[in-house]
């Protein structure tokens, strides 16, 4: 894999005008690569298939290094430039034990194994394709120890095609990139000079700095090179089986690479995309799907909006796993089950009726429980309450509500909403007694508790069903359910403690808007009121580039999964693996977000207060003094935003990056 590109490799130098110029690029980590940390990586995945072929005497450990040691030892051999893999094989009969048609079948399953293992660096291909299309002549120049056949094989099943005499390979030649010499070969093949050739690839030396000498225009492409995230990944993973650390981090990187988005801002959430959100989501539905299935759950309820992606994970990975669980989209959300299960004003109801009151304004409030302002002016002028745009105290606000005028109209507006409610719960088969089991991120649990609430006033000769809710977390938990019925995925206090729900949600974002009652449908059922069909803000800030990356990882992730398999790595296996890797890579984006995700992730257009009344930039730019009380950690109660790292990143100069190294310092001393 190579090093980052060093910034004298960056700019090539113009090519000298002509009839005729041949664009050549390399192959592996330029138009294709592996779904593997390393290249060497692959021989760990081959040393399993080996032993499941009978031709393994030890671990594929011991054999990954005999493979490595028998290449290096053939290159070593005086007057060697390239070896063969025939030879390498031949080469591994005597420490192997095998038989020649022993070697023959180990060469091609490693083969086999490349072929499982390949993907297409989308930039680059697509790149080629223009050229192609367009009738430019194009090279494909390769240090390998495949011959010409099996690497067009590759590279037709990564979905890259290309007439035979077009590809070097220097297994074929006997002569290597890294020489000069195999530059040669294809400027004599195209009866060209040097400097009629313009290369692209991504070895700052072989690929760059040698063909320069020779007077060949060269352009690093350094793509294939991990992100910090991709690194994260790997390094959080040290702790589990190599094989599976390695598909991990590696299949980050694919997914990457897998697309190749049409602006920077686009390129930043498809990343986090692929290296954050993808492995933490992924770890969170696999473990869902494998609680349902050791639980005999057949049928699971994502509840939107953040079920939205939740379940096209779930599909992914169902699609590979062949479990026959039956996934749906509930649409529901805080507004439209807390009002209808409300029976009574008690303690429950006005926990989420006040709750965070003294962020919303008065007029979000009334909202929750469809208050109309101008039918209740004379009780609000009793309890001294009057600007719907700014919070009320909470204690007035529990007045105002229990108040003899006002409480009837929340009864008598709770009860208008229960018969759509329920009409919509008993389509979706909810109501139909026994178990039924949500997704949701989680918090607090409340939703579940309204949704019970709900089923138990619906219930009919069945019985009531029994709610279970699987979360990604929760920080607090209603009275009078069983831990049992509330399972999460994080459990650790103090990695709860450490999240930022505004960033899960935001991973979660879906592309419509908040589910805010139900109503019938024109064919006689029922369907839910959304505040808007489709979320403009969200959409035009670039959702489709978040979920795509997402979906991406969750792809390689599922086919990672099924590699891992041959390794005998079960669904455990990879839950503790993607919850450790995740978590890492979370916070570290979480904490210390570079200045483009700062920018990119923190004008999301947040929606506070549970009416989702107004939206804001999640990390808003602040002011110097703001700016310095958060980076000093001394408390900010008027930051209006929920990512104060993301915030001094955002516009801060030298200044800002000198209090965000400071609140970094703070942190890790801390």
């Amino acid at each position: 894999m190579s090093a980052a590109p060093s910034p004298r490799l960056r700019t090539a130098p113009a090519a000298p005008p002509g009839p005729r110029l041949l664009h050549s690029f390399d192959v592996f980590d330029t138009l294709i690569t592996r779904c593997l940390w390393r290249p060497e990586d692959l021989f760990l995945l081959l040393g399993h298939r080996l032993g499941r072929a009978g031709l393994l005497r030890g671990t594929p450990e011991e054999f990954a290094r005999l493979r490595r040691q028998a290449e290096a030892r053939l290159r070593r051999e005086p007057g060697t430039e390239e070896v063969q893999l025939a030879a390498i094989h031949a080469a591994l009969a005597a420490p192997c034990g095998w038989t020649r048609e022993d070697a023959r079948r180990a060469a091609a399953l490693e083969l086999a194994t490349e072929q499982a293992a390949i993907r297409p660096v989308a930039a680059n291909a697509a790149r080629l394709a223009r050229l192609r299309d367009d009738g430019a002549e194009v090279a494909l120049v390769s240090d390998t120890y495949l011959d010409r056949a099996s690497l067009l094989r590759l590279l037709e099943g990564a979905g890259i095609g290309v007439p035979p005499p077009l590809v070097f390979a220097s297994a074929a030649h006997g002569v290597t990139k890294r020489t000069g010499r195999l530059f040669g070969v294809v400027a004599a093949a195209a009866c060209l000079a040097p400097e009629r050739i313009l290369h692209r690839g991504d070895h700052p030396d072989a690929d760059v700095a040698v063909p320069r000498l020779m007077g060949i225009r060269a352009e690093h492409c350094a793509a294939a090179a991990p992100t910090r995230h991709e690194a994260t990944l790997h390094a959080a993973a040290a702790a589990h089986p190599p094989l599976l650390r390695s598909l991990l981090a590696g299949g980050a990187r694919a997914a990457r690479l897998s697309a190749d988005p049409p602006d920077s801002h686009r390129r930043v959430l498809w990343e986090v995309g692929t290296g954050v959100a993808g492995p933490l989501l992924t770890g969170f539905v696999l473990w869902i799907l494998h609680q349902a299935r050791r639980a005999g759950v057949a049928r699971l309820y994502f509840v939107a909006r953040d079920g939205q992606i939740l379940l096209r994970i779930a599909e992914i990975l169902l699609a590979r796993l062949g479990w026959p669980i039956e996934c749906r989209y509930l649409m529901g959300s805080r507004q439209a089950w807390h009002l209808p299960a409300l029976a009574e004003i008690d303690a429950a109801a006005l926990s989420w009726l006040v709750a965070n009151a003294e962020a919303d304004p008065l007029g979000g409030v009334l909202a929750r429980a469809e208050l109309e302002p101008g039918r209740i002016a004379a009780a609000l002028a009793r309890h001294g309450l009057g600007r719907l745009d700014r919070p009320a105290p909470a204690a007035q606000l529990r007045a105002l509500l229990l108040d003899a005028e006002v409480a009837p109209l929340i009864h008598a507006r709770a009860a208008l909403r229960r018969e759509s409610a329920l009409g919509y719960l008993r389509q979706e088969r909810l109501l139909d007694g026994g178990a039924a089991t949500i997704i949701d991120l989680g918090w607090h649990g409340r939703l579940q508790h309204s949704l019970q609430k709900l089923v138990d006033l619906g219930a009919g000769e069945a019985g009531a069903t029994q709610v279970t809710g699987l979360y990604f977390a929760l920080r607090s938990r209603p009275d009078g359910i069983p831990a049992a019925r509330m399972q999460t995925y994080l459990d650790a206090p103090q990695a709860v403690r450490r999240l930022n729900p505004v960033l899960l949600e935001m991973f979660c974002a879906a592309d419509h808007g908040t589910v805010r009652r139900y109503r019938q449908a024109p064919d006689g059922g029922y369907e839910a009121e959304l505040a808007t069909p489709l979320d403009r803000a969200v959409v035009d800030w670039g959702l489709d580039a978040l979920q795509g990356g997402i979906l991406a990882f969750a792809r390689e992730g599922a086919a990672a999964i099924e590699l891992g398999g041959e390794a005998g790595a079960g669904t455990e296996a990879w839950i503790g693996l993607l919850r450790d890797g995740g978590m890492a890579a979370y916070q570290g984006f979480r904490c210390e977000p570079d200045v483009a995700e700062a920018e990119a992730f923190g004008t999301f257009p947040h929606a506070d207060g549970q009416a989702h009344l107004t939206t804001a930039d999640c990390a808003p730019r602040v002011g110097a003094l703001m700016r310095l009380r958060l980076g000093l950690g001394l408390g900010a109660r008027d930051y209006g935003g929920h990512w104060p790292e993301a915030s001094l990143r955002r516009g801060g100069g030298r200044v800002g990056d000198a209090l965000f190294a400071l609140k970094r310092l703070r942190r890790r001393i801390g």
